[in-house]
């Protein structure tokens, strides 16, 4: 009993210390959301402007200090990283609804002898955690252009206290078995036109995969997606989870209705009708069992 119980507790303590606050926002109007996450991603459809959304992280000693030294520039993916900053940042204090502190750094980055492109990073700290939001323009001109819609989306910062995010419900039980297997439909996926500035990109209708296992979990993926043997079970949902959370979740049977939650803090909820035979709609596209 106290092996099971010490066991359970140390379950909690990870269970606790995984759940995140989460940054709520409406995107910026008239920019296009990339597939790739983490971070969210978010480029404008017309010049070169974009900006991305870190999820909250834990962090040791004082985010603040080092912020103001680095600017965290360890916390930006590689692609979206400063190489070499005109001169000091001008950082102040915000205000953000929920969070407990909030920090904006302006600033300019020099690429070889063009024009300095200009960033905004900010800094949400909620309790022992933080998350970064980067905007970028490729010149002040660009940068004119993209702040109204950069104001926009900032004005609609939130942060939402943590929540566990457990399976839904108690899981499908028997129903998993019935429902446990790969579906495959089409729809729409934004693919950037790599031949034009950034920002450019169009709608092709792409195969889109469904997996459901049999103890609840669920994955989706665009083009191609991997079952080994063909059996759900045997699908690595833990390392699917860990290298593509906004793509992973759980789902559940209530009645006549599959359940799903998926991705985010919150989670996208998704309800639909139970699938017939061997197909389900969800969200009007219909999905076909493999």
């Amino acid at each position: 009993m106290t092996r099971w119980l010490t066991g359970l507790a140390a379950l909690l303590v990870a269970a606790c210390a995984a759940a995140q606050p989460a940054l709520r926002y409406e995107p910026p109007p008239n920019f296009y959301r990339s597939a790739l996450t983490p971070p969210e991603d978010y480029s404008h459809k017309e010049f070169n402007a974009s900006v991305q959304v870190y999820p909250f992280r834990v962090f040791r000693g004082s985010v603040e200090e080092t912020f103001r030294r680095t600017l965290l520039r360890e916390w930006i993916e590689p692609r979206f990283q400063e190489a070499n900053v005109v001169s000091p940042p001008e950082i102040r204090a915000v205000s953000i609804p929920g969070a407990q502190a909030a920090f904006s750094a302006r600033f300019a980055e020099r690429i070889g002898t063009g024009t300095p492109r200009q960033h905004m990073r900010m800094l949400i700290v909620a309790g022992n955690t933080a998350a970064i939001v980067d905007a970028s323009a490729s010149s002040p001109e660009v940068w004119q252009r993209a702040l109204p819609a950069l104001n926009a989306m900032a004005a609609t910062f939130s942060v939402a206290a943590a929540t566990l995010q457990p399976y839904v419900g108690k899981g499908p039980g028997a129903a998993g078995k019935a429902i446990a297997g790969l579906y495959l439909g089409t729809k729409p996926k934004y693919v950037v036109d790599l031949n034009r500035p950034v920002g450019y990109g169009k709608h092709v209708v792409a195969p889109h995969y469904y997996l459901f296992a049999p103890d609840g979990r669920v994955y989706r993926a665009y083009d191609d997606l991997k079952v080994p043997g063909g059996d759900p079970a045997r699908f690595d949902f833990d390392a699917a989870e860990r290298s593509d959370p906004a793509n992973s979740g759980r789902y559940t049977v209530d009645g006549e209705r599959l359940v799903i939650a998926i991705g985010g803090q919150p989670p996208e909820t998704i309800s639909t009708a139970v699938p017939k035979g061997n197909s389900v709609t969800i969200q009007t596209v219909l999905y076909v069992r493999q």
